[in-house]
């Protein structure tokens, strides 16, 4: 079984009432945790595989919750006039996150790149001193956020996203202020705290493009 799936879904969405819009493509990198060596395993360890796919599902779902949520905030705080622009909010820092190459040369890949990175990596670059909080919160959207209520009406903090937004140009020459990258994190733990062990990661890449006005 692969341990990465790729899926591509285009969304139109529209802003009501100024008719604006996002067009948003995303490009799901699901990190999975491996559910067996070999089909001759699968009988007996079938239970395993399907808690694993329960957990990746669920994490989907928490990565899903993170771009809804992200939207609808980065909207309210567009329209508020508490953003001014995109720009003030990119993720930069821990420096090079944002550069596929050093100084841009490709015979020199940039190991912390975000996308060479897990989403376990991620999680702990952007918060280095491991105290739950975004060391650099003006850059994070959402920083290990729980959005699931237990039956009792409380966060259940197993299940959680972080949302970040990037400049897909980064490094270049020049770059295109209407174009750029949301990602969304979602995490599923084995307990409520962010220092428990991770059971499965998801992971979404949301290319946004303003509406030309």
């Amino acid at each position: 079984m692969r341990g990465v799936s790729g899926m591509e879904i285009i969304i139109n969405h529209s802003r009501q009432p100024q008719g604006s819009g996002l067009i948003a493509v995303i490009l799901v990198l699901a990190f999975m945790l491996t559910v067996g060596v070999a089909v001759l395993t699968v009988t007996s360890s079938g239970p395993k595989v399907s808690a694993t796919m329960r957990y990746q599902e669920e994490a989907f779902n928490a990565a899903e919750a993170g771009f809804d949520a992200a939207r609808m905030t980065m909207e309210d705080s567009l329209a508020s006039g508490t953003w001014g622009s995109f720009g003030d909010h990119f993720l930069k820092s821990p420096d090079g996150i944002d550069t596929p190459f050093i100084n841009m040369n490709l015979a020199t890949p940039n190991p912390i790149y975000f996308r060479r990175l897990t989403d376990e990596q991620i999680l702990q670059l952007l918060d280095q001193n491991r105290d739950g909080q975004a060391d650099n919160p003006l850059q994070v959207i959402f920083f290990e956020e729980p959005f699931v209520y237990d039956r009792n009406g409380n966060l259940d903090g197993r299940y959680r996203y972080t949302v970040f937004i990037i400049d897909d140009e980064a490094g270049f020459s020049t770059t295109d202020p209407t174009d750029f990258l949301m990602v969304c994190i979602g995490v599923v733990r084995s307990g409520p705290n962010v220092s428990d062990r991770i059971l499965a990661t998801c992971r979404l890449e949301i290319e946004i493009e303003l509406p030309e006005l």
